[in-house]
């Protein structure tokens, strides 16, 4: 019940705010709508932004799932090894300096206007926070650890296992929780670059033609969305980690 109040309440607060600024200074529709016209608009066109926020659910999705895995394993090849993170991670934070509307439009050329550019797109995002929570994982292991390794000397395989790999984990899982709030922004960039569905696509042709109240209410839908699958990465990662802890 709380958190449902937690949740309702700031929604809550900014509906009144956003409405009051609308009547209280007059705002036409086509410059932003009052929340009762967006939601007329979200009724109405439900079918239509449903469609489209399909699309961009699964691209987020995937997205997500499939640079949350290839962050981890990365990060698991290169963690054990210094020389191996010193040569690769220039690599990855070029990727992460760079800004996504430039890559955008070399991913639709490589791969299309189609799905594959979108999951590239947002599975280049998700990448390198995992990569580098994890990696920072394995660089928490503490100094008399250390000594103590160095003087035991067990396997290298074993220690990896058995010692690094369980310290990463918790780091990477805090990782797939930032990861989380930031896919939604490889889907929308790469649709409103190039695509024909999804709700960065219909935001961009509402606005085109003007239609503003369309727009809010893609916009709306995108936004409880990306909390939605936030949440849910959320609550599932802080089981996972309490789970894991307790049987560690």
């Amino acid at each position: 019940m709380s958190r449902t109040l937690a949740i309702l309440a700031p929604v809550t607060l900014l509906i009144a705010v956003w409405w009051s600024v609308v009547i209280i200074f007059d705002i036409p529709h086509f410059i932003l709508p009052a929340p009762d016209r967006v939601a007329g608009v979200l009724f109405d066109r439900l079918g239509l932004i449903s469609a489209h926020a399909t699309t961009t659910a699964l691209e987020i999705i995937c997205g997500l799932l499939l640079g949350s895995l290839l962050g981890f394993v990365v990060a698991c090849l290169i963690g054990d090894s210094k020389r191996l993170q010193s040569i690769t991670m220039p690599a990855l934070v070029i990727s992460q300096a760079l800004p996504v509307f430039a890559i955008a439009p070399i991913l639709m050329l490589w791969l299309g206007y189609g799905f594959a550019s979108k999951l590239a797109m947002t599975t280049l995002i998700v990448f390198f926070p995992v990569t580098a929570s994890t990696l920072s994982g394995f660089r928490a292991l503490p100094s008399s650890w250390e000594t103590t390794f160095q003087t035991l000397r067990p396997r290298r395989s074993r220690l990896f296992f058995l010692v690094r790999l369980p310290l990463a984990v918790p780091y990477a899982l805090t990782g797939i929780r930032v990861a989380a709030s930031v896919a939604p922004i490889g889907a929308i960039v790469g649709e409103w670059v190039g695509s024909s569905s999804g709700l960065g696509y219909l935001m961009l042709h509402a606005n085109g033609r003007g239609q503003t109240d369309l727009m809010f209410a893609a916009l709306v839908v995108l936004c409880a969305m990306a909390l939605i699958i936030w949440s849910i990465t959320n609550r599932i990662s802080h089981r996972f980690d309490q789970k894991y802890r307790g049987t560690g």
